[in-house]
């Protein structure tokens, strides 16, 4: 082997290892689990979910709490900073609002205003599963037509969302929460991890408050 073959298979060799080292360091993505809140206690939850399962989940200093309130699309200005969930329309189906290039339409599932001291949170666009072709989008509104959002999330003309919001959308305030929040009754929407016992830990809750249910 040569030394130009040799300096090549090794460089290979060590750019496979930084890669795997990477995806090894990479956090598992949490399950996200829906229902409401059957037992409160000082380090756990315990969660009826929405499909049927009861499941614990451990609460320690790390969990972070959201609590989501209702709010009206009234609230919403240039600028502001959102969350959304929402689904493409079909092929044929573009957005009212005008700019260079056509945009797809999306139609609202849920829509939050998320506080300002939580603008940046999740900025960027991925898939959901609320529903199977679910989308969930966070980044601040560029433009509105009627009640088409245009939500931005980079510097680019494809780093945006169109999400018609219609009347029957639950519109919600997305806040930082604390654990006086925790109790029974209360509707949940959770990340968790499993543990090496095969037991929940919770990674985030999104609490409903005044009777606001989590439509995420």
């Amino acid at each position: 082997m040569n030394r130009f073959i040799k300096w090549l298979v090794t460089s290979l060799l060590a750019f496979a290892a930084t890669i795997g080292a990477t995806q090894a360091q990479k956090p598992a993505e949490p399950d996200r689990l829906r229902g409401t809140i059957t037992r409160a206690d000082t380090g756990s939850i315990t969660l009826q979910a929405r499909d049927g399962r009861s499941v614990r989940l451990a609460i320690n200093a790390a969990t972070t709490i959201f609590t989501l309130a209702k709010a009206s699309f009234g609230e919403i200005d240039f600028g502001t900073y959102v969350g959304a969930v929402s689904e493409r329309l079909g092929d044929d189906v573009y957005s009212p609002i005008r700019r260079d290039s056509l945009s797809w339409l999306h139609k609202g599932i849920e829509l939050r205003i998320i506080d300002e001291s939580l603008r940046g949170i999740a900025v960027g666009h991925t898939k959901w599963d609320l529903t199977p072709a679910s989308v969930m989008t966070h980044g601040w509104v560029d433009d509105i037509e009627d009640r088409v959002l245009s939500i931005k999330f980079g510097p680019t003309d494809e780093e945006e969302t169109d999400v018609e919001v219609p009347r029957d959308v639950p519109i919600q305030r997305m806040s930082r929460g604390d654990r006086s929040l925790i109790k029974a009754g209360a509707r949940v929407f959770a990340g968790a991890v499993k543990n090496a016992d095969g037991g929940y830990e919770a990674v985030f809750l999104f609490i409903g408050k005044d009777g606001a249910v989590p439509a995420m």
